[in-house]
């Protein structure tokens, strides 16, 4: 039993893992490229979540050099595309604005063809559906909508919960910082009246 925990541990860590959710700390400019076959459907949704100004700019590069995406100062973006020839596409964003580097926590999540949506019936068939096939898809494609309502809720929700974080910390040191100098000017206080009760009457 003991050795059959070990092998089960083991081969879990050999599964490969498949993640599309990614957070990265920007501070500048940064690209991500990724190899892409022709007519590929893709997706890419964005946001910063954290910075003192949470907005970023962002482009899409084909393999040739011409842009297929490009935004400025944008808190959130959802762009599709398909893909016109294959070879390595560039993602990049960036947060430079006038030369003032801020550091943002970015949001994106990039698919790349239809993913789960190949292998569903009726996705791609020429046939007529049957009743059941197409109220199976129709809650497909609504659960699909639904998962990406909750991604940008998601985002909204982790930016405000770190903004109110960040806001309860300054308050928190605010506070420490005015009762310390409370403490300080009620000692002052005493000690100067302690002075005023000390002093002899020939030196008045």
């Amino acid at each position: 039993m003991f050795l059959v925990k070990y092998l089960a541990v083991f081969f879990v860590c050999l599964c490969c893992v498949y993640g599309r959710h990614l957070q990265i700390q920007l501070t500048g400019y940064e690209c991500f490229y990724d190899d892409i076959a022709a007519n590929v459907s893709c997706s890419l949704e964005y946001a910063p979540i954290t910075g003192a100004n949470p907005q970023l700019d962002a482009f899409i590069e084909a393999p040739q050099g011409n842009l297929l995406y490009k935004a400025e100062k944008k808190d959130y973006d959802l762009f599709r595309f398909v893909t016109t020839n294959s070879g390595v596409y560039r993602f990049c964003f960036s947060n430079v604005y006038d030369s003032v580097f801020q550091t943002n926590l970015v949001y994106f999540d990039f698919v790349k063809g239809k993913g789960e949506d190949d292998n569903f019936p009726g996705a791609s068939t020429q046939t007529a559906l049957t009743h059941m096939e197409s109220t199976a898809y129709s809650i497909h494609e609504a659960l699909a909508v639904m998962e990406q309502y909750q991604n940008h809720h998601r985002i909204r929700e982790a930016n405000g919960r770190i903004a109110a974080e960040t806001l309860n910390s300054r308050v928190q040191w605010w506070s420490l910082s005015q009762a310390l100098v409370i403490i300080c000017v009620s000692v002052l206080q005493v000690f100067v009246l302690r002075r005023f009760f000390t002093v002899k009457r020939e030196n008045i």
